[in-house]
């Protein structure tokens, strides 16, 4: 009995020692454990990571997010970030991807060139960086992307509506309509000669403390009445206007008010927000069932 039990003790020693060493990775076989997998980091463009079918292009040391439709592009939406902001803020106050695959357009959202300003966009004929820099973008896109459709649609929120402005000054032959959300006219519109109309939609709020709708002295920021009548003359429009109510663009906002002028060569509209701040979480649906008729 007493030799049964001590020839069993090494035994149980070598089977627990076993179980240790197979328990750690450790075994005669050189096995160890297999480690985590490595998630790569996101891809990046013009300081902000990529989403899902977003790309990058880059011109001239700067970075455009991009979404490209599956089927054939009709066209090209523009769009401008605001001062600060950058091109991610911008495409997705608009939703770009959604306006990619709902109507067939190439979206591009670039950098601007200006760090206070967002962009050049004071009406002279000094400052032409940021126009020549668009100017070749839409080239560069029409030219690796087969665009034959010369629909360009541009969005600009903020300083991207008063980039959006000057282009439609500078560069109106290129424009097919301009959506402007809280950002009018800079500078002095005896700048701004061109008798060349485009379709624009401006939206505004009177809540709105950092771009006033009556404009103000720093930065040349022109009223937007002013901005308003200043198109309605190119386009020629009558004094007459229509109105139409449609939901507001944000939880709080009690309502939009669209006004239509009469008679234009092509749409001059204003959409009066209530209640919206500068900066706010804007319904880019609602915000595109006002605007839709751009499209048409």
């Amino acid at each position: 009995m007493n030799n049964r039990v001590a020839n069993s003790i090494p035994l149980s020693i070598t089977s627990l020692l076993a179980l240790l060493i197979s328990g750690c990775g450790g075994s005669g076989d050189g096995g160890s454990t297999t480690p985590p997998p490595v998630t790569p980091p996101a891809a990046q463009c013009a300081g902000s990571s990529l989403d899902s079918g977003a790309s990058c292009v880059t011109l001239d040391s700067r970075d455009a997010i991009v979404y490209k439709p599956n089927g054939e592009i009709k066209g090209i939406a523009l769009f401008l970030h605001g001062a600060p902001g950058k091109p991610k803020k911008v495409s997705n106050i608009f939703n770009a991807k959604a306006i990619t695959n709902d109507i067939q357009l190439l979206s591009v959202a670039p950098e601007g060139s200006n760090a206070s300003w967002g962009w050049a966009s004071v009406n002279d004929n000094a400052t032409t960086t940021d126009v020549v820099f668009i100017k070749n973008l839409l080239t560069k896109l029409r030219a690796e992307n087969t665009i034959t459709s010369d629909n360009v649609y541009i969005f600009g929120y903020s300083a991207g509506g008063f980039m959006g402005y000057k282009l439609a000054c500078q560069i109106p032959e290129q424009i097919t309509a301009l959506v402007s959300l809280a950002g009018q006219f800079r500078g002095e519109f005896t700048q701004c000669t061109t008798s060349t109309p485009i379709t624009l939609h401006h939206f505004h709020s009177p809540a709105d403390t950092d771009v006033p709708m009556n404009g103000r002295n720093t930065g040349n920021i022109k009223s937007v009445n002013d901005t308003l009548a200043h198109w309605r003359n190119i386009n020629g429009c009558d004094a007459t206007s229509n109105t139409t109510s449609h939901p507001g663009v944000i939880n709080s906002s009690s309502g939009t008010e669209t006004e239509i002028w009469q008679n234009c060569v092509l749409n001059v509209s204003f959409s009066n927000m209530a209640n919206v701040p500068h900066e706010a979480a804007y319904d880019d649906e609602i915000l595109r069932q006002i605007y839709s008729p751009i499209f048409n």
